[in-house]
């Protein structure tokens, strides 16, 4: 299994070392209090830069890469609170977290669990419950 983006492979986790998977609906971030400190100190920067692209806009090159990395920051900051479906997988040595596109629609990802347990003969547990609008996932 893999998690992939723009076709490059982000995460691969081999089959042999699959003990089971669970499909979740939440913050999908691997490590979220750092991407949150993260997008903090980027956004902070850039509201910095803005302050001083107002007060004194005679510099305004620094200014506006200080707001660039604001942005940067803030984007960090909502995916880290948007929350998505992912996998949970649990392996010999640890988990790891493979996550769905923004554009994956609930129809997809069901038969993208149905094909794993077809294949692969792996019971995907449903720990999503419902999904944030109020629509029951039956993937497990």
């Amino acid at each position: 299994m893999t998690e992939t983006m723009a076709n490059k492979v982000v995460i691969f986790v081999p089959t042999a070392e699959i003990d089971r998977i669970s499909l979740k609906f939440g913050r999908s971030d691997h490590r979220p209090m750092v991407s949150l400190s993260l997008g903090i100190i980027l956004a902070s920067v850039g509201i910095y830069g803005l302050i001083y692209l107002v007060l004194a806009p005679r510099g305004y090159r620094f200014e506006i890469a200080m707001m660039f990395f604001g942005a940067i920051g803030g984007t960090i900051i909502f995916d880290t609170l948007k929350k998505r479906y992912f996998f949970e997988v649990y392996k010999k040595s640890g988990n790891c977290r493979l996550v769905f596109s923004r554009q994956a629609r609930l129809k997809d990802i069901q038969d993208f669990c149905d094909q794993i347990r077809t294949v692969y003969k792996y019971q995907i547990t449903d720990d999503a419950g419902r999904r944030g609008n109020g629509d029951p996932l039956s993937a497990g």
